[in-house]
């Protein structure tokens, strides 16, 4: 039929010189697992980048808000020396960082109630407290040369009129992350002023 006419001669079908070996199939798996490898790596490393621009995204939201509300607690503070709530003695200055501090109640910090609304993502109201640190002045400080009574035990030659303030600002942001819920930053500064 379709034989080659050495089969009717000797019998036996023509035997091919290049035969297969299967080299194929193990060269195509390698190349497939190498490639999928890269691909997971990549996943992965896209998925830990996304996490880190999270992260920096809120700590730099974080910051600029407590600055924010840092200024607000300046403003206030310059503006009515005499009648700005005082929390904890400057003594104590753990107490201003502790987020669970009496410092942080209502009665002994400033809130700036709507302040949630102005800056995004806070989920408490911005607050400050105002610790009077007036006994860490160092005398003589007085620009006229005159000396009054010192509110400070020791510090007869400082003038009565200076005042030094330490302002801790504390801002929220909601963190499921976290055993609280909430993340918190605080900053601190600190301002001296001559009251007339």
């Amino acid at each position: 039929m379709n034989n080659p006419p050495s089969y009717m001669y000797f019998g036996h079908r023509p035997v091919f010189a290049h035969r297969m070996m299967g080299v194929v199939l193990p060269v195509v798996l390698v190349v497939l697992t190498v490639l999928t490898g890269l691909v997971v790596t990549q996943i992965r490393r896209n998925a830990v980048d996304e996490r880190l621009a999270a992260n920096t995204r809120e700590t730099v939201q974080l910051d600029n808000s407590v600055q924010t509300v840092l200024r607000w607690c300046e403003a206030r503070v310059t503006l009515e020396p005499q009648r700005t709530i005082i929390g904890a003695p400057a003594s104590t200055l753990v107490s201003a960082w502790n987020a669970g501090s009496a410092n942080w109640t209502d009665a002994s910090s400033l809130n700036f109630s709507g302040g949630i609304n102005l800056l995004p993502g806070l989920n408490a109201n911005p607050s400050c407290v105002v610790e009077d640190a007036t006994c860490e002045l160092a005398p003589p400080i007085s620009p006229t040369g005159q000396i009054g009574a010192s509110a400070c035990a020791g510090n007869g030659d400082l003038d009565a009129r200076w005042r030094k303030f330490r302002l801790t600002a504390r801002v929220g942001t909601p963190a499921p992350d976290f055993a609280g819920g909430s993340r918190l930053m605080f900053t601190q500064s600190e301002l001296r002023l001559f009251i007339e």
